[in-house]
């Protein structure tokens, strides 16, 4: 019996050590991978300082506005009696964008005349629908202007007769 408790202690004292050793091994895989991601990518990325100084230099926080006279139109109504009158500002990304809008004005209220008219009241009363007229008016600007030169779209009046 002598013998069976020694090699029991001697089996623990072994899965002790052995224990160590894994979690040893663990210890030092988690620093060579902290080691590798610091100097792999931390010492490349820019302080914040300098990535917000970037930011604020390479887009301004408005753009200019645009506004087009008021808007009314007839909804897409079965009976022909509803309609809208909207009056809408446009921002642009920058004044190149603005220029180029304001050289194409008719072309500007062409679309977005022919965008609101094809609504319903149902879409255009909706706040979901307010969204997505103003979404499609959006990317309806930029087909005429160019990628990315309308920034937004807000509506400043939006009448429902």
């Amino acid at each position: 019996m002598a013998e069976k408790e020694k090699d029991q202690q001697e089996e623990k004292k072994g899965g002790k050590k052995l224990l160590l050793i894994i979690i040893v091994g663990v210890v030092l895989l988690l620093g060579g991978a902290g080691g590798a991601y610091f100097f792999l990518f931390a010492k490349n990325s820019p302080p914040p300082e300098e990535v917000e100084k970037q930011q604020q230099q390479s887009e301004p926080e408005v753009g200019p506005f645009l506004q087009p006279d008021p808007f009314v139109v007839n909804l897409a109504d079965p009976t022909g009696q509803r309609y809208l009158r909207a009056k809408i500002t446009i921002e642009f990304r920058d004044d190149k964008a603005y220029q180029m809008a304001n050289e194409r004005l008719p072309q500007i209220n062409d679309a977005i005349i022919m965008v609101l008219s094809s609504k319903t009241v149902e879409e255009v009363l909706s706040p979901e629908g307010k969204l997505e007229l103003r979404l499609e008016l959006i990317r309806k600007l930029n087909e005429i202007l160019g990628p990315n030169s309308v920034r937004n779209i807000y509506f400043t009046q939006f009448v429902v007769q």
